[in-house]
């Protein structure tokens, strides 16, 4: 007999079809989402999904929310991988390939094609509701959330899902009080996108035509008055205006110097500690010498990257492949700038969770986690397609992903560098706070101190 549930969380979850742009962006607070769930026995109930035979999973119908959008039309009847030419893509046919080739007939069916945005609230909605999804996609920042009311299904071992294989990020980001609450599918984080036809004219290459990236703030901005000088052009482009890139960078900044803002255990903030104000302070001298343009936002950002205005521009892995098909100069990739001691970039990544249901059906959970562990196998398919970064050490290892376009530029990236944000409840909100505290002080004129101490404040707030 088919087994499904029913479908009336359709219309919770279908409101929005957009395409997923700047995928690291974490919605909204998930905070707002139900009650939490009832207690569930986590190692009784992973017994009781190991001990689900295949013989029970013939023909089980589960269905998943995701966003990265709506493109049914161009994936129909498609399985294979490479030919996805968008994240929705992807995923779709992803999707696909597991309906048509999984041995037990386990048929995924699709709710809503939300993009990020508005995503968490039809998220939320639908597991308030009694008609929740069987697995469900959400970035690890936003984990925390839903782990700490009870409302995820820890991953049960006994199944065969590797885990040790996962990267150092991709594990952090499905890891809530010491549980894996999630399956990984990739990690998303800040490189450095270089036009080497200007950093070229600037006098900035190497002999061999390469460019390296400089390793001090001194470096740093020794080629950024250089690289200006010479173009009369930015060094680099961040999206500081209505975009939590800038937030992104004075993290990254924070971290390589050794020292982090929120001790999530103690529940502690730092916001104006030394690391902190040296930070945003460099992101302020970059605005005020005229090495980058804080007016622009995310997609401004990016078209006047492409336009050739910039010889570096700071954005996520998620673009790797559209530059590599639109750049109309000589395009390549490196690491974020590494400036201190301590090698770090910003990171989040997108996870698989399976919902507590209210009739705690083995059958079904056995089911979403089968599809999860589906999709882990082919985090290099989808890293290779979108991008991204593969969520496993094998995948990164593998031939098929280094030989894809820039993947070996940001291999460390991937493996090392990547660094999540504090794993806290409270993190979504807290990251709208960061963005709109820093933004005051490039955009506004507030004060490096003044700004930091607001921030200090309003997060000192969340976390009471």
């Amino acid at each position: 007999m088919k087994r499904t549930r029913p479908m009336t969380v359709l219309a919770l979850l279908g409101a929005a079809s957009l395409a997923l742009t700047a995928c690291g962006l974490s919605g909204g607070s998930g905070g707002s989402g139900g009650s939490g769930g009832a207690a569930v026995d986590t190692a009784a109930l992973a017994e009781q999904i190991a001990a689900v035979t295949d013989e029970q999973l013939q023909d089980t119908t589960i269905t998943m929310s995701r966003f990265f959008g709506d493109c049914e039309e161009t994936t129909a009847g498609v399985t294979d991988v490479s030919l996805a030419t968008t994240e929705c893509e992807a995923i779709q046919i992803l999707t696909n390939k597991f309906n048509a080739e999984n041995q037990w007939g386990i048929t995924v069916e699709r709710l809503g094609g939300a993009a990020w945005h508005s995503y968490y609230d039809g998220l939320n909605a639908a597991l308030a509701s009694s008609d929740r999804p069987d697995v469900a996609v959400m970035h690890g920042s936003n984990l925390p959330d839903y782990a700490s009311r009870g409302m995820l299904v820890p991953v049960p071992e006994g199944m065969g899902i590797d885990l040790t294989d996962a990267t150092d990020p991709a594990s952090e980001a499905i890891t809530y009080d010491g549980v894996a609450s999630a399956i990984p599918f990739d990690t998303h984080a800040v490189i450095s996108h270089l036009n080497m036809d200007l950093l070229e004219q600037a006098g900035l290459t190497n002999a061999d035509g390469t460019y390296t990236m400089p390793t001090s703030v001194e470096a740093f901005m020794a080629d950024a008055e250089k690289f200006t000088t010479a173009t009369g052009k930015p060094y680099i482009d961040i999206a500081l205006s209505n975009d939590p890139m800038g937030g992104r960078l004075w993290m990254s900044l924070i971290w390589q110097q050794g020292e982090d803002f929120i001790d999530a255990e103690a529940r502690t903030a730092s916001m104006t500690s030394e690391a902190s104000t040296n930070a945003l302070q460099l992101i302020n001298d970059l605005v005020d010498k005229g090495y980058t343009t804080p007016q622009h936002d995310y997609d401004a950002s990016a078209q006047a990257f492409l336009n050739g205005e910039a010889g570096i521009m700071f954005n996520g892995v998620w673009a790797v492949n559209q530059y590599t098909l639109e750049a109309p100069f000589h395009y390549e990739v490196t690491d974020a700038p590494q400036l201190f001691e301590h090698h770090a970039s910003w990171a989040n990544s997108h996870v698989w969770a399976v919902p507590v249901q209210d009739d705690g059906d083995p059958v079904q959970y056995r089911a979403a986690f089968e599809f999860a562990s589906f999709l882990y196998q082919h985090t290099g398919d989808w890293a290779i397609a979108t991008g991204h970064m593969a969520s496993s050490v094998s995948a990164i290892e593998s031939e098929a992903y280094l030989a894809a376009p820039h993947r070996e530029q940001y291999v460390l990236t991937a493996t090392t560098y990547g660094h999540m944000q504090p794993r806290l409840v409270e993190w979504p909100a807290i990251g709208d706070l960061v963005q709109e505290k820093l933004e005051a002080s490039w955009l506004t004129g507030t004060s490096v101190d003044d700004a930091l101490a607001e921030l200090q404040a309003a997060t000192e707030a969340e976390l009471r």
